[in-house]
């Protein structure tokens, strides 16, 4: 039993001053008589001699945390049982030192968990109702006191105390217990350890110094972040159900900054899924930006790499993974590749026993994250969600999958411009968003990262064709092929304006698979299409083939494929008439594929929808002859350009008048007219 009483001027003052928030003058300007017949110099270098910074730091911290009622109680012999829950593994020796100082116990039980043959629940219950039973205190401190402290002293623990992070009232008064002088201004100690905080404050050394210290190891501890270029996730683009999950707690966090209890969030748990590339780590980064809590980074591959894969040592590195984020805590721990930790119903017997105790170990530490007493949002990511053993993602664990997906066009150009950063602020990327279908979100960094570095080489601002150059592969066909193309598809993309078919998005001369350039409208309700809508649909589809024949013979490009001009213009005035209901008879006789039948079989039918097509292409020709300087102004850009927008294409329009055409011409398409 520690019986012994400490002078006023040990650790137990200086913890007690602490919690008070004594004067600012600090422990040297106490009278001389507190330090007996030496000087009050001899008195601290000999205290500062006896007693290391940890031991100091986990007093104030612990007595802070005391009420006056709880210090006298522990101050006196009475058959107390205390447990005191630290943040973690580091802190239960100088804890428990504390305590030793602070007051009086028959004994004080250390488990951090790394002995397994005593760190149990059902090791010295025995001794524990013993001491008690005779009038003894006994106190426990652990990491996790209903996994490794004894079960009967948990269960009858008088007093249950918890120590997180040091608090800047603490550790203002330990620099000036070691220095002399308290600084002036402390940065934020989140992202710190227990250990972190000691190792800065050192004994001939500044207060303001110390205070340097624990700046630059925030800065440290932070580094991950801070030198990601992620934004915050409200900047972020494409990430869909997880940016929403995310915004949502991030809400919720500056409620709780605002009182609302930690533990009273909700769903702080989920696994992020999706494809290489689609933004998992990055999203981590945002995050954590987002709700200005410091990140830790892990894997299932780093358990391993740190040692040599014994069954123990990855154990004790899942634990030490998720006791130092929570001793930073709140905090936002990112565990990646979680994939890596099987199904254990995939398993056979022989793998099965050495997984099994993995899987346990991961599970009981998600089990603490989730707890009511936890500080951690828990984000774990995974190329293949399909894979994660069941237990992992229930509810009180990682409680859902949230799916990243391939960024659409939209998406694509968020990114994009995101990484482009201060150039090209003006450009029109939308042709970019829908030439890149299919990139992940590190191809568009990647693309954006490759324009400024060709554009910095050659000494001049980003460009447009810079972007292209990276996005579309170069070109290789003849210069009049791809002239010939230019006009086939600047028809198509001026026709669509005039006639005021839709929305044009983009038009483009880059290949992409069987296409040997492309023009996107946008139609504005394709569900719920008039006559006349329909008209200028199939008038816009049929303005390259008129191109073509204009400028000089038509070709095969027209046709050929199901998806092909002069096919889908079939196709649309087919259905038309046997669907819609809008070629004179209301007679439904049959969805889009069986109209398609009904132009090989029914001879009237095919005759009625060949009259309508020649009828449109005639206003085709005339159309594209009303536009021709247009559409050679758009030529000649695409060619240079290979890809516009619609904004650009709209302004050359605006900008260009009307081809004057004579009446004659109007016949000048022979059958057609």
């Amino acid at each position: 039993m520690n019986s012994k009483k400490t002078p006023a001027y040990t650790l137990h003052d200086l913890a007690r001053r602490t919690a008070r928030a004594a004067d600012e003058k600090g422990y040297l300007d106490r009278d001389a008589e507190l330090f007996g017949p030496t000087s009050p110099e001899e008195a601290h270098a000999a205290f500062l001699d006896e007693n290391t910074v940890p031991r100091m730091l986990a007093t104030a911290m612990l007595v802070e945390t005391l009420s006056e009622r709880e210090q006298a109680a522990i101050g006196v012999r009475n058959g107390l049982a205390v447990v005191v829950e630290v943040a973690h593994p580091d802190m239960v020796a100088p804890v428990a030192d504390a305590l030793r100082i602070a007051g009086t116990f028959s004994e004080i039980l250390q488990r951090s968990g790394s002995n397994k043959s005593q760190d149990r629940t059902d090791y010295g219950c025995d001794k524990v109702a013993s001491l008690l039973g005779t009038g003894g205190n006994v106190a426990g401190v652990s990491p996790s006191p209903t996994r490794y402290l004894p079960s009967t002293l948990t269960a009858a623990a008088d007093m249950h105390l918890t120590l997180g992070a040091p608090t800047p009232k603490a550790v203002r008064a330990i620099i000036g217990l070691v220095t002399g002088h308290r600084p002036r201004k402390l940065p934020s100690l989140t992202g710190l350890t227990f250990l972190d905080v000691c190792a800065a404050i050192r004994r001939n050394s500044s207060a303001a110094t110390c205070a340097k210290r624990l700046a630059a190891m925030v800065s440290a501890r932070r580094g991950i972040a801070a030198t990601n270029d992620s934004p915050p996730l409200e900047q972020m683009h494409g990430l869909g159900e997880a940016k929403e999950w995310g915004l949502a707690l991030a809400a919720a966090v500056e409620e709780w900054r605002s009182g609302r209890p930690w533990e009273s969030l909700p769903d702080k748990s989920v696994v992020i899924g999706g494809p290489p590339g689609t933004g998992k780590t990055s999203f981590a980064v945002s995050l954590a930006k987002s709700l200005k809590l410091p990140l830790h980074i892990t894997s299932a591959a780093a358990w391993f790499s740190t040692n040599g894969g014994y069954l123990a040592d990855v154990i004790r590195a899942i634990n030490t993974v998720f006791t130092d984020a929570s001793a930073n805590g709140p905090a936002i721990l990112f565990i990646d590749e979680i994939d890596a930790v099987p199904n254990r119903d995939t398993l056979d017997s022989r793998h099965r026993d050495y997984w099994t105790p993995v899987v346990t170990a991961l599970l009981l530490a998600l089990d603490s994250a989730a707890s009511s007493s936890a500080n951690l949002v828990v984000v774990a990511a995974t190329n293949h969600p399909g894979r994660l053993d069941p237990a992992l993602v229930r509810p009180g664990r990682l409680n859902r999958v949230l799916n990243i997906r391939m960024p659409d066009a939209d998406a694509i150009v968020g990114i994009l411009r995101q990484h482009l950063g201060d150039a090209l602020p003006e450009a029109d990327l939308t042709p970019i968003g829908i030439l890149g279908a299919g990139a992940s979100g590190a191809d568009i960094a990647g693309w954006a990262k490759a324009a400024k570095s060709a554009a910095r080489s050659a000494g001049r601002a980003v460009g447009m064709d810079d972007v292209v150059r990276q996005v579309c592969p170069p070109e290789t066909r003849p210069p009049e092929t791809v002239r010939a193309i230019a006009r086939h598809e600047a028809s198509h993309a001026v026709l669509g304006v005039v006639t005021g078919t839709g929305d044009l998005e983009v038009v483009t001369v880059v290949a992409r698979g069987s296409f040997a350039g492309c023009t996107n409208v946008r139609l504005p309700n394709p569900a719920m299409m008039t006559s006349a809508q329909v008209d200028a649909l199939a008038v816009t589809q049929l303005a390259g083939r008129a191109a073509d024949e204009i400028w000089g013979e038509p070709t095969s490009g027209a046709g050929g494929e199901r998806w092909s001009d002069l096919a889908v213009a079939t196709e649309l005035l087919a259905t038309k008439a046997a669907s819609w209901g809008l070629s004179g008879s209301i007679l439904y006789r049959g969805d889009r594929t069986e109209a398609q039948a009904l132009i090989r079989a029914d001879g009237k039918f095919r005759e009625g929808v060949e009259r309508d097509l020649n009828r449109l292409y005639a206003r085709t020709l005339r159309l594209v002859r009303e536009n021709r300087d247009r559409i050679e102004r758009v030529t000649d850009r695409l060619v240079e350009r290979r890809v516009l927008g619609g904004a650009e294409v709209r302004a050359i329009i605006a900008d260009t008048p009307p081809t004057p055409v004579r009446t004659a011409d109007d016949t000048a398409g022979g059958p057609h007219a």
